[in-house]
């Protein structure tokens, strides 16, 4: 027994170094260096590669070429504007991240590198920056939920000074689009970075953001959810229905307004989502008309004519903003502006917003910071 016990311990001990040596510092390589010029290079060692390419959301085409130098590809793009960047490299045909970077995100399945450049404050890439301001906090918060037969996860932004003080504050749902789930906005969409820059400018309300999970059957996020190895996937259409969320959406709501110190009623209260999310505060606005003064629709709306009478006692509680955003190249672009021709027609207040480009996170990132200024003033 004894000899059986010291041999464990060696294998044990051995496991350790083996593992604390596959720990190090780091290639050495700057990889994504951002120059004096708002120019971006690239590098990558591999002296056995026979081809590396760069894919990324700042290139004009698919991808490019790199070129390599005694074993180092390199790239340097053109100059860049202040923006959340994702990239990856190809080598020799295979899809690779970044060894030398570890800023990271994951949308749905997909992992990418990513960078934040600001070329002067105010454009798009400071408010995504953590910047020297007074900060809030994030909260992973798990709650009952009898609807759903399940424990589930929200993520919760709380703004600077929230712990100390016994304010109560208003209260934004923030929804994520198909395929997501809780972390999808407080990591792609930099919910914390864009609501610490806004009210440490004043230009937007200290207040409680709710990011819940907008798939009912799923309790959370795929690293702590009870499904082993759960890989997350496009919604199917199950998924897509806006009635579990509907049905939901009071669970949470309580949840919150008994948890948190909140301010309750319609104009404490504000619901918006990007895609599936914004069909999601659509319904939920439609279904439960002067309990949410504000709400949002970021590429996703709703048919106006097929929920005539939900929209007339939703507008007859007189809602303080009905918000639709959409690029002009994204194929929701029908709908979104459909829904704003039917308001218009109708005599209901809307504002419609619309951006260049597509059904992508650079647009909604976008209509966050814009819409957080817009409420509870």
């Amino acid at each position: 027994m004894k000899k059986t016990l010291a041999t464990l311990a060696v294998m044990a001990l051995s496991v350790t170094a083996s593992a604390q040596q596959a720990l190090g510092p780091g290639t050495g390589i700057v990889s994504p260096e951002i120059n004096a010029n708002n120019t971006v290079t690239f590098r990558y060692v591999n002296p056995k590669a026979i081809t590396v390419k760069l894919t990324g959301d700042f290139l004009t085409e698919r991808s490019v070429d790199m070129k390599e130098e005694n074993g180092v590809w390199t790239y340097t793009s053109a100059p860049l504007k202040g923006e959340l960047y994702s990239y990856n490299f190809v080598v020799d045909g295979k899809r690779q991240l970044d060894p030398s970077n570890v800023y990271m995100n994951r949308d749905i399945a997909t992992w990418t590198n990513t960078f934040v450049m600001s070329t002067e404050k105010g454009d798009a890439g400071y408010y995504y920056s953590n910047n020297n301001v007074p900060h809030g906090s994030i909260t992973k918060i798990w709650y009952d939920s009898e609807h759903a037969g399940m424990d589930r996860r929200l993520t919760v932004y709380l703004p600077h000074g929230y712990e100390k003080s016994k304010a109560k504050y208003p209260v934004l749902y923030l929804l994520h689009g198909s395929g997501g789930d809780e972390n999808a906005w407080s990591e792609l969409g930099r919910t914390a970075q864009i609501l610490d820059n806004l009210i440490a400018e004043g230009k937007a309300q200290p207040m409680i953001v709710v990011m819940p999970n907008g798939v009912v059957r799923n309790p959370s996020a795929p690293e702590v959810n009870e499904t082993n190895m759960f890989q997350p996937t496009m919604m199917n259409s199950r998924d897509q229905d806006t009635t579990p969320m509907e049905d939901e959406f009071p669970t949470i709501k309580k949840f919150v307004e008994t948890t948190f110190r909140v301010k309750t009623g319609q104009y404490n209260t504000a619901v918006a989502g990007l895609s599936m999310g914004g069909r999601h505060s659509f319904a939920i606005s439609r279904r439960y008309p002067g309990t949410i003064g504000y709400v949002g629709m970021f590429s996703g709306a709703g048919d106006g004519p097929q929920n005539a009478d939900a929209l007339a006692k939703l507008f007859a509680a007189k809602p303080k903003l009905y918000w639709i955003a959409v690029g002009s190249a994204d194929g929701v672009k029908v709908s979104a502006s459909a829904l704003r021709d039917y308001c218009n027609q109708m005599g209901y207040p809307c504002e419609y917003y619309e951006s260049d480009g597509g059904h992508i996170w650079k647009n909604w990132r976008v209509y966050l910071t814009i819409f957080a200024q817009k409420l509870f003033k």
